[in-house]
């Protein structure tokens, strides 16, 4: 049975790199290039894993490479929610400090 190819992930990833949260922390932590070169490696995978769906029924090493591939996008979804979920967390934070220094 062939590996499923998760195109949707891909293209779930590509949004949270475009967003204006990340946008707003490549310009902050300036790290443009980086997130570039992932948004760029992104799209070669994606068009990588459309030849690979075609062949790895052909062949065993290309079954393995795509899983192992798929593995990898997946763990940059998750790499990605990470961060998000910590950029949110340090906002409510400092919200909350701001609220209590600015009280007393």
């Amino acid at each position: 049975m062939a590996e499923q190819i998760p195109f949707n992930i891909i293209a779930n990833i590509l949004a949270k790199l475009g967003s204006s949260a990340i946008q707003e922390i490549r310009s902050i932590y300036g790290v443009p290039k980086e997130l570039r070169k992932l948004e760029e490696k992104l799209d070669t995978i994606k068009a990588v894993f459309l030849d690979a769906e075609e062949k790895q029924e052909e062949s065993h090493a290309v079954k393995a490479w795509v899983r192992r591939l798929k593995d990898f996008v997946y763990d940059a979804d998750d790499m990605l929610d990470d961060f998000a979920t910590h950029q949110l967390q340090r906002g409510v934070a400092r919200k909350v400090s701001d609220f209590f220094s600015s009280s007393f």
